[in-house]
């Protein structure tokens, strides 16, 4: 996979958090549509979706190449994660990606965080105004 072109070719991005009582979040970038949506675990009534502004967009498609979302989604999903700097925090995490040629990569992880994470955890609440860390 090309990543330099990949990151031009997601259609659509989950990254969610959860904690083992199924407690967190889910965000959605569907960038076909223009939409970002919003699902609170912990408030059944604090969902939303709203656009993908420019400002917004120009964040992602800034900050997600630099993040290695990609490169290390990837690595996770291969199993080869030990050549990551790793964070231990308790909770689940799964990112899916969905390209505009359909295929699909998804991975879940338990008490294994990238510490890529950080960064991506920033782009979500910097593109959402929403707190996106366990309670």
């Amino acid at each position: 996979m090309d990543y330099r072109i990949a990151y031009s070719e997601i259609k659509v991005l989950e990254i969610e958090v959860r904690s083992y009582a199924d407690e967190g979040y889910r965000v959605r970038y569907d960038f076909g549509r223009g939409l970002i949506s919003w699902r609170d675990y912990y408030m059944w009534n604090n969902n939303f979706m709203k656009s993908i502004t420019d400002a917004k967009m120009e964040i992602l498609s800034k900050r997600l190449p630099a993040s290695r979302l990609l490169e290390v989604l990837d690595t996770f999903v291969k199993g080869n994660y030990s050549e990551y700097d790793i964070l231990k925090r308790h909770g689940k995490w799964q990112i899916v990606v969905e390209f505009s040629d359909g295929m699909k990569i998804s991975h879940t992880e338990e008490d294994i965080f990238p510490v890529e994470w950080i960064e991506w955890r920033s782009i979500v609440e910097g593109t959402t105004e929403c707190t996106f860390r366990l309670h």
